[in-house]
């Protein structure tokens, strides 16, 4: 999507084979970006970003309406390892940004300790960064959605039309 808007992306994760699907998506709509497989941790891209979206390894948590399965299939003894992975990439994603830049970071998730608490304790870490609430005030979000500086969806919300996935975003700037 933003590779349609114009924007020049620059797509980066460890995973070969999320990454050749990346570029047949981008083939087939006939867009371009920068592909990059490395992990991010490790990547120096020469910083200077305007916007980078962290969609961050997560717990999964908020796919429970599709996969109900769930909690058989998780038993929660790796998610410590994905919280402190959370935290440094976002870390890593502040030190990528160029002043006035803006970090978006999301999880699929509906563990406060990957969303509200990654936030807030972020905002601990980089005196540089500050919510940008007015990023997710857009048409159609409802006000009721918002939580400590992020939006938090829930499996259970739009019932009528089958519910929606658990997710937490945030916009930050530098």
């Amino acid at each position: 999507q933003l590779a349609a808007a114009g924007a020049k992306v620059t797509a980066l994760d460890r995973s070969e084979p999320r990454m050749t699907r990346v570029r047949e998506n981008l083939s087939r709509c006939g867009l371009t970006a920068e592909i990059v497989v490395a992990d991010a941790l490790e990547w120096d891209g020469g910083g200077g970003f305007d916007a980078i979206l962290l969609d961050a390894p997560c717990s999964a948590t908020g796919t429970i309406r599709r996969h109900p399965d769930l909690p058989q299939a998780k038993d929660g003894a790796e998610f410590m390892g994905l919280f402190a992975l959370q935290a440094a990439l976002i870390d890593r994603a502040v030190a990528l940004l160029r002043p006035g830049g803006r970090l978006v970071y999301c999880t699929c998730s509906i563990l406060p300790d990957e969303g509200e608490v990654q936030l807030a304790e972020a905002l601990e870490r980089h005196g540089d960064m500050a919510l940008d609430e007015d990023a997710l005030a857009r048409p159609g979000v409802d006000p009721a959605w918002r939580a400590d500086g992020g939006l938090r969806l829930m499996p259970d919300l739009w019932p009528d039309l089958g519910g929606m996935d658990g997710f937490f975003v945030a916009a930050l700037c530098k």
